[in-house]
């Protein structure tokens, strides 16, 4: 393994124990945001799954979708099939190159998932690609970053990528769909998380 998640992770224990740690935690609110976001019976693909967060959580709380997650990670894939057996949900894939046909899901997903990768052109193509109504984005690193981006060379292994929210946003603007914006502060937490939702039933 060399994928840069499979690593830090060290073993499946630990990306099980980082499962928990950060599942109730710190990203609550924006779990519970996405989860306003869908509807029953709708089919969600959710790109950088990690260790199954999202799943958990609309298990726990609903809305009640046909869920199907898929990250980089093998570890993480493995630690999250592990906790559903016999249900296969998960697998392993690449942002920017879903395996999925066209506007096979309702809804995809890519929470926290841009800061990981070299760019976000083909990932947000290739989510819009694949969703049918809606592509739900989050990212950590993007709000006040005007004029000043980082973008990793190492594909989708690594951590701390950021980009310039005007170039980000024009960006946006130049695809064929409206989107709409959200921030979420959650209480008593430092970070804050920038939505954008492109809703690709309105053009």
């Amino acid at each position: 393994m060399g994928n840069y998640w499979d690593m830090l992770m060290t073993t499946d224990e630990g990306a099980a124990t980082y499962m928990e740690s950060y599942g109730e935690g710190i990203g609550f609110e924006t779990r519970h945001f996405i989860g306003s976001l869908l509807k029953d019976e709708q089919t969600v693909l959710d790109v950088g799954c990690g260790p199954g967060w999202n799943f958990d959580h609309l298990l726990k709380y609903g809305p009640a979708v046909y869920y199907r997650g898929m990250d980089y990670s093998e570890r993480f894939v493995r630690v999250a099939s592990e906790r559903v057996k016999p249900m296969k949900i998960f697998k392993v894939g690449d942002a920017r190159h879903i395996s999925e046909l066209d506007e096979s899901f309702d809804v995809v997903i890519l929470q926290d998932c841009l800061e990981h990768t070299n760019g976000y052109e083909k990932p947000v193509n290739e989510a819009l690609r694949v969703a049918k109504k809606r592509v739900i984005i989050s990212f950590w690193h993007l709000e006040g970053n005007v004029g000043t981006e980082h973008i990793n060379d190492d594909g989708n292994d690594g951590w701390g990528a950021w980009y310039d929210k005007t170039k980000w946003e024009m960006f946006l603007n130049g695809l064929l769909y409206k989107w709409w914006y959200k921030e979420l502060s959650p209480e008593g937490k430092t970070h804050k998380w920038d939505f954008y939702i492109i809703e690709k039933e309105l053009k």
